[in-house]
């Protein structure tokens, strides 16, 4: 606040005292405080004030997030272009360091000489966190260069439409690399594990929609989230799935998301992953193999490793079974329902459950009548989700073992793929004696596929089709039956 004495009152004569600019007079790390407050164009903005003022901007480390959209789109090349000119330059001139530069929309090929001279300069000025997306939508037009790999000092890396052009050597050094996203980004196994090898503090790996890999092994020693799937088919046409995937050196992975398609076409082996917490999905072909759990198993179902129950880390779960495996999933089938009650019986610490599969039409009933309680049921389990719900009588009986036994369950949530009437939950209700339940706090819930909201569900990015989608012809006469 100024002295009193250099206060001037509303309506007061002009006072010569006040003429002198106090703010331009601030040290320098003041004022770079204060820009650090304004958008880095008005920062920029602010070295037109004076020669005082001129590079003040500079102090500060560089942070360019474009966000723009374009709702005129006959403008948008011209309008682009200008703005990535002007990034080029703004980053060109900045002595460094550049915190994050996040920039999309580049898919226009004239754009490409300006995004090269961008990589030089921020491969330069030490770049910690950098994310790209071209807009191709799965079409590889721009080729990475690979003075990229040398930036030793990313931190956070997200790559979305491009590739690296093949090479038969590759030199990568990502020392400080935590996290790494590629989406719709052609790799080949080599490439893969030059960069995975370089990356000592690797954390969070996300591969979605990634097309040339045929056999991958991961040996991150401080990887904790591990994401794969693929939610359309990949660019590159047929055969580009990874046929094999091997998990060998995971100590701290804690997180292991695999999406509907990843499970269908990779085989994927996982030895050593004793703080596994999340795990999904988890086909039921046998298609996962987990330490010694999962192996061979499938048949006999007695799963267990060096003479334990399962993996007792792991905390959510996702099952699936659908039609797109070729395998049915049914709630009632005996056998299928021996697998399932022994891979549920490989997770004591279970605290949510995530079901998605298909329904056998002429199930077997009694078989989860006659099953002992799971470990998770005193102490741990608090969620169930089913999807694709009919209401077909071993679909209610499998609700109603969890209903009897689950002593700190909370809510069981029904996705069901017709509209649940009012007269079909009366009757389901009874049916499982809710008034009996094992947990007095237990809700059900009965939401129509449409109804369903995605976003809160973790699992929903790993589905093949959105759950909206119109259901099929075949699908549609057997509800008929039903």
């Amino acid at each position: 606040m100024l002295p009193s004495s250099c206060q001037r009152r509303v309506g007061a004569p002009f006072d010569p005292q006040l003429k002198t600019d106090l703010i331009s007079n601030l040290p320098d790390n003041v004022l770079s405080t204060i820009l650090l407050l304004l958008p880095i164009k008005e920062a920029i903005r602010t070295s037109v004030l004076s020669s005082r003022w001129r590079d003040i901007w500079k102090l500060n480390p560089l942070n360019i997030d474009d966000s723009m959209k374009f709702d005129n789109q006959q403008n948008f090349h011209e309008i682009r272009l200008k703005t990535l000119q002007a990034i080029n330059r703004i980053a060109f001139v900045h002595p460094g360091p550049i915190h994050t530069f996040h920039i999309s929309q580049l898919r226009e090929p004239a754009f490409h000489c300006e995004v090269d001279n961008l990589m030089e300069t921020l491969s330069s000025k030490g770049v910690r966190e950098l994310s790209l997306s071209f807009g191709y939508q799965g079409k590889l037009r721009y080729g990475l260069p690979f003075s990229l790999l040398q930036c030793q000092t990313l931190c956070k890396v997200s790559l979305s439409d491009c590739f690296f052009p093949p090479s038969p050597v590759v030199n990568s050094s990502f020392p400080n690399l935590r996290e790494l996203t590629l989406e719709f980004v052609f790799l080949w196994d080599h490439l893969l594990n030059c960069l995975l090898e370089s990356c000592a503090q690797l954390e969070v790996l996300q591969l979605i929609n990634c097309s040339g890999l045929q056999y991958v092994r991961l040996n991150c020693a401080k990887l904790q989230k591990l994401t794969i799937h693929e939610r359309s088919p990949r660019c590159g046409g047929s055969g580009s799935h990874a046929k094999e995937m091997i998990i060998e050196g995971a100590p701290e992975l804690r997180s292991l998301r695999l999406g509907e398609r990843t499970v269908h076409h990779t085989r994927i082996l996982v030895q050593y992953v004793p703080k596994l917490e999340v795990l999904g999905f988890f086909p039921m072909n046998g298609s996962m193999q987990i330490g010694n759990t999962f192996s061979n198993f499938y048949n006999q179902h007695q799963m267990s490793v060096n003479g334990r129950i399962g993996l007792p880390t792991v905390k959510k779960a996702a099952l699936l079974a659908d039609s797109l495996l070729s395998t049915l999933f049914s709630f009632g089938n005996g056998s299928t329902c021996s697998l399932l009650s022994a891979v549920l019986r490989c997770f004591p610490c279970l605290e949510t459950l995530y079901i998605k599969g298909s329904i056998e039409p002429t199930p077997h009933i009694g078989f989860w009548e006659q099953q002992a309680p799971f470990d998770f049921f005193g102490h741990h389990l608090k969620s169930v989700t089913v999807v694709q719900f009919l209401g077909m009588k071993a679909e209610v009986e499998f609700v109603k073992f969890f209903v009897q036994h689950g002593q700190v369950l909370e809510r069981i949530t029904l996705i069901c793929l017709f509209e649940p009437t009012d007269k079909f939950m009366r009757k389901l209700r009874r049916r499982w004696c809710l008034e009996n339940r094992a947990s007095i706090h237990l809700e059900v819930e009965f939401l129509h596929m449409t109804d369903y909201d995605p976003d809160t569900c973790e699992w929903a990015p790993l589905f093949h089709h959105p759950l909206h989608e119109p259901i099929s012809a075949d699908l549609k006469s057997l509800l008929l039956t039903v």
